[in-house]
């Protein structure tokens, strides 16, 4: 579902606010992307959940972390993936994420269904994806920065 006009006129408003906390309170994560046209740098705010378990795309496609040490990150796309700051970490190929005050490198991002999200999540956070309206999350790669 693309972001209506509303929506984004009061993400505007709330982002500003909401960045005081997103990097240090989980679920709250700070995404840091560069603009694809800009080149300027970018920081919003997201819910975000880590994962550890191979994730299938597609049947037949596996996704598997390339060491144990992976670590993957689950973001709801509550208005779809048509939203500026995905299409800049796609673009770029990588960004960074800001969790719990630390810092990684995010990459490998992709969007997939609730079901395939779910399957890497555990305890709560894999709930809420099952029990959400969210029909589509990203799914990256991360890494120390």
């Amino acid at each position: 579902m693309p972001m209506s006009k509303r929506a984004v006129e009061a993400a505007r408003r709330v982002n500003p606010y909401v960045l005081k906390f997103s990097g240090r309170l989980p679920p709250w994560a700070t995404v840091h992307h560069v603009g694809r046209s800009t080149g300027r740098h970018y920081a919003t705010p997201v819910v975000a959940f880590a994962g550890r378990e191979p994730l299938e795309v597609a049947p037949g496609n596996p996704v598997t972390p390339s060491d144990a040490s992976d670590v993957l990150v689950v973001v709801p796309l509550p208005w779809g993936a048509d939203v500026d700051w995905f299409a800049n970490l796609q673009s770029a190929g990588r960004g960074r994420l800001t969790r719990r005050s630390t810092e990684y490198r995010v990459d490998r991002v992709r969007v997939v269904g609730a079901d395939e999200a779910a399957r890497v999540l555990r305890g709560p956070a894999r709930a809420l994806v099952r029990i959400s309206r969210v029909r589509q999350l990203m799914v990256g790669r991360l890494t120390a920065a």
